[in-house]
């Protein structure tokens, strides 16, 4: 995996939910979508199916881990098949690089990987960043994801550091009101997604796709 930050090229990711159906109509700027199914109400893979059928965007599934911000409420075993029943109709899968299966769930799934992981108390150091880093590396994913919380200006800096100086295909995302901005600044550092809502926010801190894409536009304009 190789980050290139000296070239921007910025994709936009649509993170949706239980509206999935509805957002999709209105979703302007957006590069890719990102379903959660731990947020669907009823058959997820049925409301994939249908996303699937309603956009010619990429499509990015993931079902969330409780204890990584999501909300599924089914035993670890459902999860982990519905993931696989929905990589029939995505082109990316999202999973936790903390899922007890994970490697038996790779070998399973041919689709792209981002592995992903999220930090809802703090950002690690730098030193458990690069290890962070350096486990997902082993895999086979296509793009590595770190989400940590900021609880300072200087945690926002390492979040940039970290970016420029990765040798990876790294999206880095920074939750919570301190973070915020970063969700714009950071695809200017070597991020490779950026996420936003349409609706309503999937994650602390989280940026509409519209106010996103304005703010990237006007920063990348000569």
């Amino acid at each position: 995996m190789r980050n290139n930050a000296n070239k921007l090229n910025p994709r936009i990711v649509a993170s949706l939910g239980n509206s999935a159906l509805e957002d999709i109509r209105a979703i302007k700027g957006a590069d890719l979508i990102e379903l959660r199914l731990d947020l669907i109400d009823g058959d997820p893979i049925k409301t994939l199916s249908d996303l699937r059928n309603a956009t010619h965007l990429p499509i990015i599934a993931t079902n969330r881990l409780n204890s990584e911000g999501g909300q599924f409420a089914g035993s670890e075993e459902e999860r982990l098949f519905i993931l696989q029943e929905a990589s029939d109709y995505v082109d990316y899968i999202d999973i936790e690089f903390n899922t007890e299966s994970r490697d038996d769930l790779l070998r399973d799934i041919s689709k792209p990987i981002i592995i992903s992981y999220h930090d809802f108390s703090c950002t690690p150091s730098k030193q458990e960043l690069i290890s962070i880093l350096n486990e997902m590396s082993k895999t086979r994913a296509k793009i590595a994801k770190i989400a940590v919380t900021p609880m300072s200006l200087k945690d926002n800096l390492l979040v940039l550091e970290f970016l420029l100086e990765a040798d990876a295909n790294l999206c880095m995302i920074a939750m919570g009101k301190l973070g915020r901005h970063l969700r714009v600044i950071s695809p200017f550092y070597g991020s490779v997604l950026t996420y936003g809502f349409v609706s309503r926010p999937t994650a602390p801190g989280q940026m509409s796709v519209s106010e996103l894409s304005q703010a990237i536009r006007l920063l990348s304009s000569e």
